[in-house]
C-alpha cells in the first residue's frame, strides 16, 4: 500500500521507530535506540497504531508495555529499508 508507505516516509522518526521495531520493545528502548524523546515515540507510535502498523502486545498493563509491528507493518519495514 503506497499511501501507507509514503506516510512512513513523510516522518523521519516514524521511519526510525518502525524500523526499530525488529522484535517488541518497550517506548523507553525505543527512545533510546533512535534517540528520539519518549514523548515523540508515543506520539509516533500513535500514528502507527493508527494506521494498523504497530500494535501493543499487552495494552492492561500500566508500565512495560509492549510494542511490536503488525503483519502490514512488517510489509512496509521491508519497503522503507529498500529506500535507504
Amino acid at each position: 500500500d503506497y499511501s501507507l508507505l509514503s506516510f512512513v516516509l513523510r516522518g523521519e522518526r516514524r521511519k526510525l521507530i518502525l524500523l526499530s521495531l525488529v522484535y517488541p520493545k518497550i517506548p523507553k528502548q525505543i527512545a533510546e535506540e533512535c534517540n528520539v524523546s519518549k514523548h515523540n515515540v508515543s506520539k509516533s507510535l500513535n500514528e502507527l497504531i493508527k494506521k494498523g502498523l504497530v500494535r501493543c502486545k499487552n495494552p492492561n498493563d500500566k508500565f512495560y508495555r509492549f510494542y511490536e509491528l503488525t503483519e502490514k507493518g512488517r510489509k512496509i519495514a521491508k519497503e522503507v529499508s529498500k529506500e535507504k
